[in-house]
């Protein structure tokens, strides 16, 4: 009895062992070891049993004896009952392979990213795509990691505190938008579900998630988000009505024009509604039958006026516009429409059309002739007068030209006087001739321009008055004047000329002489100083005495050159030249000097340049003296930019200075080229801007200049018929322009 009872309470401790794995699997029984591991200790447990069944008390074998059979019976039992077990280990190991097999396969292949973690927020066990999402290759790399490895501070902390609260309350987080910044510095969105990780016995011990990377979707969906708020505030800007009506006739959109039209404090008031809700019945259901006849043909309504009665009893003039939408099988479902409130601007066409008959009565009944032209000579406007002189009806006239009225010559006159008014953009008066049966008559027209709303000129007016016979009582008197008059203009002139002229003259004997009186005596010093400098090497003192009197001497010889280059005859070498080589070769020879200076060159030069007589020698010393002088005025300031720009054009204007060589050489209308030196320093003092081509006036400082330079470049240009002009710029700077007649005209 004794045996018995040993023998089964090992086997009731067997079979509880076997059917607590049953129950709870590798999970409940030994979780660390796995499934193989309790078949082994089952194994182990059904050894021990079936070894005590088989020996007594005392070690002896159990082979026989009372008990015997008892004992194998039991021992069938559970060798039975440990197959069946066995059995069932295989089929659950079996079972446990597959679902892990399943789950790898999952995980490995899934392109969301799925991960579970610990109680402590640490991975147990990720899969591939989220491994390579935190840009890690193996999912292995990342086990007994937390975020604070991978991510941000701030992010790190936020998922902690996500799944501290999910442990603690056992609530997931479904399905919401996450924003992470990558370990590489992407900026992502991702789409996530993170819930309680339990085990069987649904205690809570981890927590898992999935996310899916909805990153293009998010910036998409931003990107219409913007599109769509640019649309409607864009829709909502504009003053006319905009709308989108469905096939049923209710507003879908509406802009917050038409709300206010309709009496509504807000857009989203009138959505849903339709005509009958604000119109007019029959305003309404017109409205409704268009936009139904609009939807079957899918033909769109383009700039319709339509009269109609506003909420509070007033008539409007709209112009609207209505467009079908269409569907992706190609119908119609709705209409987009714009309607425009033009009663104002009818109103304002009414007053014009109103205003345009009363000018025309008043210019009928005007004694002068009036007209209006387009600035390219076709007629707008004529009155009565005009039509009674030339014999013609006004639909003769109106949208002709000159040339199709008068002959060539008089239309050629007509033509320019009308240019000159939109060139000089003023109102200009001229006598103009007039033929007519009886012969040429004088017109005394004033002739203005007419802008339209921008301040463009768009057409020329005119009114012409007959002084025809004024003009022949004036005749006699005027040629009887006119001989007196010209003779007394040229005496002045000639005048002006002579003591221009006796002035100049004066000046450069004065300097001929004072040259030839000082230059001898100068080089005698200069001597001097060279073997007093050679002794006093041994004295510094008087070396630098020496030195400094040698350096007034070379002063004192370039003042007496400039005086001698002022008092010569200066005879010219004339080429016929493009004045752009020119001005090239004088920049390349102070090139080095505007660089040292730290002055850029800037050069704009006309690529149809016509060719002008130059001594190029003379006109290149010019323009060095010009750019010098322009890089000592830049100096102050620590340099500048100096822009040379040659151009061409008809001359217009001309100050003569009446002393000048120029004169009776440039005139009103000469085709000429210039170039310009342009500098942005600090310009010259306009009390002595008007002494700067006197001789010895100077502006620099003293032992910079001789006061020479400018005089002897405006000689130069007197001797090429040219000017020379030196005027402050308005933004800054000096512009030095020298003007030469083109060889060619127009």
């Amino acid at each position: 009895m004794k045996h018995t009872r040993t023998i089964d309470y090992l086997a009731l401790v067997f079979l509880v062992l076997s059917a607590g794995w049953l129950a709870f699997g590798p999970v409940g029984f030994a979780a660390v070891e796995g499934a193989a591991s309790v078949a082994a200790v089952v194994s182990a447990l059904w050894l021990v049993v079936t070894r005590m069944l088989a020996l007594s008390a005392d070690g002896e074998v159990l082979v026989g004896g009372e008990d015997g059979e008892g004992y194998r019976a039991l021992s069938e039992r559970l060798d039975a009952e440990n197959v069946r077990l066995r059995g069932e280990v295989t089929k659950l190991r079996t079972q446990h392979a597959s679902s892990e097999h399943y789950i790898d396969t999952l995980m490995d292949h899934v392109p969301a990213n799925i991960y579970f973690k610990d109680l402590n927020s640490q991975f147990i066990r990720v899969n591939r795509s989220q491994a390579e999402w935190m840009g890690r290759g193996d999912p292995a790399d990342m086990i007994g990691k937390t975020d604070h490895d991978f991510f941000e501070q701030v992010h790190a902390d936020r998922a902690l505190a996500d799944e501290q609260q999910i442990i603690e309350t056992g609530k997931g987080m479904i399905g919401y938008v996450e924003h992470e910044i990558l370990p590489s510095g992407e900026e992502a969105y991702v789409l996530s579900t993170k819930m309680p990780f339990r085990n069987r016995a649904g205690t809570i011990i981890g927590t898992f998630g999935i996310s899916t990377n909805v990153t293009d979707l998010v910036l998409t969906q931003q990107a219409l988000e913007r599109e769509r708020n640019m649309l409607r505030a864009l829709v909502d800007s504009f003053p006319d009505h905009i709308f989108v009506k469905a096939a049923d006739g209710t507003f879908k959109l509406v802009n917050e024009s038409f709300a206010k039209f309709v009496g509504c404090d807000h857009p989203d008031d009138v959505l849903g509604k339709d005509d009958l809700d604000f119109f007019q019945e029959d305003f309404a259901q017109a409205m409704l039958e268009e936009d139904r006849v609009i939807l079957e043909t899918g033909e769109p309504m383009l700039n319709h006026e339509r009269i109609r009665t506003t909420r509070e009893g007033g008539v409007q003039t709209v112009v609207t516009t209505k467009v079908p939408l269409i569907d992706e099988g190609g119908e119609p479902y709705a209409i987009v429409v714009m309607a425009r409130d033009v009663t104002e601007q009818r109103k304002a066409r009414e007053a014009l059309l109103r205003t345009e008959r009363q000018i025309q009565d008043i210019v009928d009944n005007c004694p002068a002739v009036v007209y209006l032209k387009t600035v390219k000579g076709k007629y707008l406007l004529v009155n009565r007068e005009y039509e009674r002189l030339f014999n013609l009806g006004r639909d003769e006239i109106l949208g002709k030209t000159d040339y199709d009225i008068f002959d060539a010559h008089t239309a050629d006159a007509f033509s320019e006087n009308d240019a000159l008014v939109v060139e000089e953009d003023e109102a200009i008066r001229v006598e103009e001739l007039v033929p007519q049966p009886d012969g040429d008559h004088t017109y005394l027209s004033m002739k203005f321009p007419l802008r339209d709303l921008a301040g463009e000129i768009y057409a020329v007016g005119g009114f012409s008055t007959d002084i025809t016979d004024r003009k022949n009582h004036e005749e006699a008197l005027r040629k009887l004047n006119d001989d007196l008059i010209q003779t007394n203009r040229n005496l002045r002139e000639t005048q002006e000329q002579l003591i221009q002229a006796e002035k100049m003259e004066s000046v450069g004997r004065l300097a001929a002489g004072v040259a030839h009186e000082v230059k001898n005596p100068l080089a005698m010093i200069g001597m001097g100083l060279e073997i007093v400098a050679r002794r006093a090497k041994e004295d510094e003192k008087l070396y630098d005495a020496v030195e400094r009197m040698r350096r007034g001497v070379e002063r004192a010889k370039d003042i007496i050159k400039g005086l001698v280059d002022f008092s010569s005859a200066h005879q010219l070498h004339l080429v016929e030249s493009n004045l752009n080589d020119v001005v090239q070769e004088a920049l390349a020879l102070a090139k080095y000097q505007l660089k040292k200076g730290n002055v850029d060159v800037v050069t704009e030069f006309h690529e149809d340049l016509p060719l002008a007589e130059l001594d190029a020698t003379k006109v290149e010393q010019v323009l060095l003296n010009l750019c010098v002088n322009a890089l000592h005025a830049m100096e102050e300031q620590g340099g500048g930019i100096l822009t040379a720009r040659t151009r061409t054009g008809l001359l217009k204007g001309v100050f003569r200075d009446e002393g000048a060589r120029t004169k009776g050489h440039l005139r009103e209308g000469d085709r000429y080229v210039a170039v310009d030196i342009l500098d942005n320093g600090p310009g010259v003092d306009e009390s002595k801007i008007a002494k700067i081509f006197d001789p010895f006036f100077t502006t620099k400082a003293t032992g910079v200049g001789t006061g020479l330079g400018l005089s002897v470049a405006r000689k130069i240009l007197d001797l090429h018929h040219g000017m020379l002009e030196i005027v402050n710029r308005p933004e800054g700077g000096v512009r030095a322009t020298l003007t030469f007649k083109a060889c060619v005209d127009g």
